[in-house]
């Protein structure tokens, strides 16, 4: 996929596998070499690209060399016996854990692919503290949905904070569904097999559509704030909205499928085009 940013897959492996050999929480690892603990856990889930010396940190904080964590050559860290770790971790910390190693899990292994002893593995915990967390895999497949969902959200605000005009929000609002990083294939991912399984098993439906509503509501809304500045007067703005969310699915579908020689440059003109002439954003 041209444009898209990846990460060694099994690098947070080996850092998770280090912290727990130190018998540390990842709260006093991320204290021990002054790393933001929100950056550390997107580094642990693999959407976030450690820099060399932020590894070089990690290896020594947890007396393991930088060539195990980066290449995965030389000596493994002996793991202790017991799961015991240096600091507890609260319930919300290893909920968050969890369900870190569920999303990342299901969107790049593949949801019927991972089973919930995959996810206590990943995230060094028991099966039944997942169970206790998340009752089924159908569960963590809703959680991880709704995190996503999330996270959309809320950089489509922060990018909207920045806008200067409705036009200039809907080139941003372009711009926040591109194909670009990891954790975007991840998200992209995560919805699409939540759409697919939702397909066949019914009671997902309710949510598929309310996070689907409100993703086509926000683009109705921000076509008639378009409309109060002047703009798309002559337009029908719900066929309008139905065509470019289709255009935005059916466009990141080709990317990740690699079905077509569709790239995230390629996705950004034609939908930066679905406006005209109606609207010119290019």
């Amino acid at each position: 996929m041209t444009g898209v940013a990846t990460e060694p897959s099994d690098l947070p492996v080996r850092v998770r596998t280090a912290i727990r050999a130190a018998k540390l929480s990842q709260r006093e690892l991320a204290r021990r070499i002054g790393m933001d603990p929100t950056a550390l856990s997107k580094a642990l889930r693999g959407t976030r690209r450690l820099r060399d010396e932020e590894i070089a940190a990690i290896g020594k904080a947890c007396g393991v060399s930088v060539g195990y964590l980066a290449e995965g050559t030389g000596p493994s860290p002996v793991l202790p016996e017991t799961g015991n770790r240096a600091e507890p971790v609260t319930v919300a910390e290893r909920r968050e854990q969890i369900l870190d190693a569920a999303t990342v899990l299901i969107a790049r292994r593949g949801y019927h692919n991972v089973r919930v002893s995959d996810i206590a593995r990943y995230c060094g915990t028991s099966t039944a503290t997942v169970h206790y967390h998340f009752p089924s895999k159908e569960a963590a497949l809703h959680a991880a949905m709704e995190y996503y969902a999330h996270r959309f959200r809320s950089r489509l605000d922060a990018e909207f904070d920045q806008a200067i005009s409705a036009r200039d929000k809907l080139r941003r609002l372009i711009e926040v569904q591109l194909v670009l990083t990891t954790e975007d294939v991840d998200e992209w991912s995560v919805w699409i097999q939540f759409w697919t399984q939702a397909m066949l098993e019914p009671r997902l439906r309710p949510a598929q559509r309310r996070i689907y509503s409100d993703w086509r509501r926000l683009v109705v809304t921000l076509l008639a704030e378009c409309r109060t500045e002047g703009l798309l007067a002559d337009v029908d703005i719900d066929e309008l909205a139905d065509r470019f969310t289709a255009m935005v699915d059916g466009l990141a579908i080709q990317i990740l499928a690699d079905s077509t020689d569709m790239s995230p440059n390629r996705m950004r003109s034609l939908l930066l085009t679905a406006f005209e002439p109606h609207l010119t954003l290019t």
